[in-house]
């Protein structure tokens, strides 16, 4: 449905006040239709040894076809470009499920589960005749991360001039200061024509795609007294934090100053440090370009619960009038393990400036039936 758009101008015309007007409307094509999926799964179960080990798994690939994407005609067309259903995905993966269940005795038991899972997406089709990387282009997979080579920290002045010029993405190049590798040695840093074919001094440095995410939960239970476990994470993902104004992660932006900003900052005295130099400039962007250096490992493993718990014998709750009766301890978030630099985390990845972490939780509490 085509519809015209209105608004107030923002000139003052006449009488002090704001006109209105009455725009365009932009285009609606005839021949949009709905996007179509096609799912194809293969998979099998099986339980065996008397009933011990349960086994599952599952293989899909899931193909999206005419999705909607924008297209851009000459602004000499003075509206808005219909969309177009020009552009395929292809998502496929696997899922893995494996429990074994057993007991030693008649008064231990026990048992572990493991759940893996991957999957990845591909743009199949997609118009962007001119590959510029600010559009998805076929072959792309979903969640790629383009920016420089870090090659380190220019130690010394005749080291900056010595090396290809990084004009192109700031000013007052000095000692401290990031040094980017030079790729294509053209003797300048720069982004090229940002497209696939010329990307300059880019590279694919990462991709955020969350892969091969996992729960891990042994239990045990020996006699009243039970005990279970729950790990979770993941085996590989890359995360750049953005360099925007808001980020606190990297120093000297809108005012953010940590106390690791103190300690991992470059000096001539801290030559090996994490970050730039400090500096009152207002050119601070081009020290946290998005670079190799600042890629974060946000592959994890956390201990999300601990429960242990004990019956109450049950000649003692009768006497106390109650059919069963619980004790328990449990905990929530105790524990992980990251290659992230803190204050990130592996699952806090929408925003770095970190205003809400993961609560360590302790429960003492007691369960009762009568």
């Amino acid at each position: 449905v085509s519809t015209m758009g209105s608004g107030s101008s923002a000139y003052m015309m006449s009488s002090g006040s704001y006109s209105p007007y009455v725009s365009s409307a932009g285009l609606v094509s005839p021949s949009l239709t709905w996007e179509t999926v096609a799912t194809q799964n293969i998979g099998f179960d099986f339980t065996v040894l008397k009933q011990r080990l349960d086994f599952s798994f599952d293989y899909f690939i899931r193909d999206t076809k005419d999705m909607l994407m924008d297209v851009t005609y000459p602004s000499i067309l003075g509206t808005d470009a219909p969309q177009s259903n020009a552009a395929d995905l292809r998502n496929q993966g696997w899922e893995l499920s494996v429990a074994w269940r057993d007991h030693i005795g008649k008064d231990l038991a026990y048992g572990v589960t493991l759940g893996l899972s991957d999957a990845q997406a591909e743009i199949t089709k997609y118009d962007n005749p001119t590959g510029s990387l600010d559009e998805y282009r076929t072959g792309q997979k979903i969640g790629e991360i383009w920016g420089y080579v870090t090659e380190g920290i220019f130690q010394t002045d005749d080291e900056v001039a010595s090396h290809a010029s990084q004009l192109n993405l700031g000013a007052n190049w000095q000692a401290g200061d990031i040094k980017y590798k030079n790729l294509n040695d053209d003797d300048v840093i720069s982004a090229g024509s940002n497209t696939f074919d010329d990307p300059g001094d880019m590279q694919i440095i990462g991709n955020s795609t969350s892969r091969y995410n996992f729960g891990f939960n042994p239990d045990i239970k020996y006699k009243n007294l039970s005990l279970s476990v729950f790990f979770q994470g993941r085996l590989k993902m890359d995360y750049l934090p953005s360099n925007s104004n808001w980020n606190a992660f990297y120093p000297f932006n809108s005012g953010h100053i940590e106390n690791f900003y103190i300690t991992d900052t470059w000096s001539e005295d801290n030559p090996d440090a994490y970050f730039a130099a400090p500096t009152i400039s207002t050119d601070t962007k081009k020290n946290i370009q998005p670079q190799s250096r600042y890629v974060q490992n946000a592959a994890y493993v956390r201990l999300k619960n601990v429960t242990l718990s004990y019956w109450l014998p049950d000649n003692l709750v009768s006497k106390l009038g109650m059919s069963r009766a619980q004790v328990y301890l449990a905990g929530m978030n105790l524990w992980e393990a990251s290659g992230m630099r803190k204050p990130l985390d592996p699952e806090q990845t929408t925003t770095v400036t970190q205003e809400y972490y993961f609560d360590r939780i302790y429960t003492v509490g007691v369960k009762v039936t009568f």
